[in-house]
């Protein structure tokens, strides 16, 4: 009886060795970053079925732990998007609100500085590094 769930065992493991796909993986280049610590940094991921921007940043709310998370921006429209949605904000200097990533984000613009956050997580970014990043993606 062991020998024989042995064998099963062997003879399901092989076949679902079997089924495994290989694909090459996504490569992926920087867009934009900045040298100042706790800023973000977008990066854009491609290969044959991957097309995806996302922005990975220091949650701004903790200053003694290394918390990075990151927004998918999806493809370059979206990510036009966000950026332009920042931009807006710093120019009228109002608080706008928009979902994005299963989450309610909430963007409000002090002087020079752009603040992004959501529940649990922040993140800011000046007007000079919202504009460079959005000629850095046309």
């Amino acid at each position: 009886m062991k020998k024989l769930f042995l064998t099963l065992g062997l003879g399901l493991s092989l076949s679902a060795y079997s089924q495994i796909v290989v694909r090459e993986a996504a490569k992926d280049s920087v867009v934009w970053k900045n040298k100042l610590a706790g800023l973000p940094k977008l990066i854009h991921f491609y290969g044959d079925d991957v097309k995806d921007y996302t922005i990975y940043y220091q949650n701004g709310r903790y200053q003694h732990i290394t918390d990075i998370n990151y927004i998918s921006l999806g493809k370059k429209e979206g990510a036009l998007e966000f950026f332009n949605i920042l931009k807006q904000a710093g120019e009228e200097g109002k608080e706008l609100t928009f979902d994005l990533d299963k989450k309610t984000w909430y963007v409000r613009s002090n002087a020079n500085l752009i603040h992004i956050w959501s529940s649990g997580t922040q993140f800011f970014l000046t007007k000079k590094n919202i504009e460079t990043i959005l000629e850095s993606l046309k």
